[in-house]
Formats: structure tokens, C-alpha cells, sequence
């Protein structure tokens, strides 16, 4: 299948240069209706004494409308975390919030050939140095009745709780184990992402594995964003 690039090309309201975003392009399904009433936050890719930047516009946003994030693709996820962070919480908690607006980031579905989106609004991210599978032995009561499998990506590979996938393997593989492990319990899947990851490999992930939920397949809103070097015995790479 030819790739698809789409290129959206905007105005900054910095300056008078015009700037290019590369959205995602992917093979996954997402929410793909129109979007009524919403603002956009725009995160360039910027180079700066060779350190990669995201440049964020967030000027015409409107507290009481959905936001829709157009990212670049080239960013690295500790980029621009923070700033999704920030800007999710100034969303829901602005003195003019308004209940029912939702955040979606939005990317190129190659399969449709449409524009998608992903709402991420019910998403907790959690970052630094926590993983989901600290947090499971720390709270036990809390996932008992759940199959519990913690996913790990990173660049070149991912792990299914400890053991190390490569990802042409990936789906078949977690479906298969999802099928063996569950013992008729609903399976809640905790993901766990490298900050090294780009948003492209990142949003990648995160709609395939949306697209697994069923009744009996949950993935839990809490989301780990970590820095491989502050995570012990990592394995990470």
C-alpha cells in the first residue's frame, strides 16, 4: 500500500513564516466524523542547536469547544508530554470548561484514507520514572478480579509483562496470550511507553491496541510515559 503523507500547512501566529506539521500515518481505525464546534493546538517539529523542540501553538484554542492536537509526527514523546499534560488539564478545568468537550489527537488512516481521531481526554498520563506493574503490586485489590498484562514499547521491541516481543509478532502474539491467560476473567491491558518513542510509533500503538477492546479486553486510563534511566532493571532499549 503507497504511504500516505498528509502535510498541513498553517500560518504561525509567532510569526509571519509559514510551517509545516507531518500528522501520523497509520493503519488503524479511529473516529473518523466530522468534528463540530473545536479548536486546534498545533506541535511543530523544530530543530535548535540540533536538539529536537516541539514549538506549540495553542493561541485560538477555545475552552468551551473539543480541541483537536496536530502533532508531528518527529517528535519524541518527552517533547511534547508536558505539554499535552498542561494543556489537558487547562482543557477540563478552565473556569469556561465546558462538560462534554472532548481532546483528540488526529492522524491519517491509510486503510479509510480518511482523517482520524482518537479521544484522549478519560486518559491519565503518568511519567518520570512508574511503571503500571509497580503500581499493580502496590494497590492488589484494586486489579484482582482483572487478567492484569502490562505491556512495555519501546523502540526496536516490546515486552508482554517480561518477555521481550518484536513487534511483526506483536498483535498475533498478545491476542494469543490474551486467549491462554485470561481464565475468563476480563483482561485490563496497562500500557507502559518509552519517552525515547516517536508520536508516530506512539499513537501507532495506542490505536492498535484500541482496537482490541471488547467487553472482555479493557485497557486501563492510566498511561506510562517513563525515562528509561530513572526506571530500575529496565530493559528498555
Amino acid at each position: 500500500m503507497k504511504k500516505i503523507i498528509i502535510l498541513l500547512a498553517v500560518v504561525s501566529l509567532f510569526s509571519c513564516q509559514k510551517k509545516e506539521i507531518k500528522i501520523p500515518t497509520l493503519p488503524n481505525k479511529g473516529f473518523e466524523e466530522i468534528i463540530y464546534n473545536h479548536s486546534e493546538v498545533w506541535m511543530f517539529f523544530t530543530l535548535k542547536d540540533k536538539d529536537t523542540i516541539a514549538d506549540v501553538n495553542r493561541k485560538n484554542t477555545i475552552a468551551t469547544t473539543h480541541w483537536i492536537y496536530n502533532i508531528d509526527k518527529r517528535l519524541p514523546l518527552k517533547t511534547i508530554i508536558s505539554s499535552i499534560k498542561k494543556l489537558q488539564y487547562k482543557h477540563a478545568n478552565s473556569v469556561h470548561s465546558k462538560k462534554g468537550m472532548h481532546d483528540y489527537f488526529s492522524y491519517s488512516d491509510t486503510i479509510t484514507k480518511k482523517l482520524s481521531f482518537i479521544p484522549f481526554d478519560s486518559i491519565s498520563f503518568k511519567t518520570d520514572s512508574l511503571l503500571s506493574k509497580y503500581v499493580i503490586k502496590r494497590s492488589p485489590k484494586k486489579y484482582i478480579n482483572f487478567n492484569n498484562i502490562n505491556i512495555t514499547f519501546n523502540k526496536n521491541y516490546a515486552l508482554l509483562n517480561d518477555a521481550k516481543i518484536n513487534y511483526p509478532e506483536f498483535k498475533k502474539t498478545i491476542i494469543d496470550f490474551i486467549n491462554f491467560s485470561s481464565e475468563n476473567k476480563t483482561t485490563l491491558l496497562h500500557l507502559n511507553f518509552n519517552e525515547d518513542l516517536l508520536y508516530q510509533d506512539f499513537l501507532n500503538y495506542l490505536t492498535l491496541i484500541n482496537n482490541l477492546k471488547t467487553k472482555k479486553i479493557k485497557v486501563d486510563k492510566e498511561l506510562f510515559v517513563f525515562d528509561k534511566n530513572k526506571v530500575p532493571n529496565c530493559n528498555c532499549n
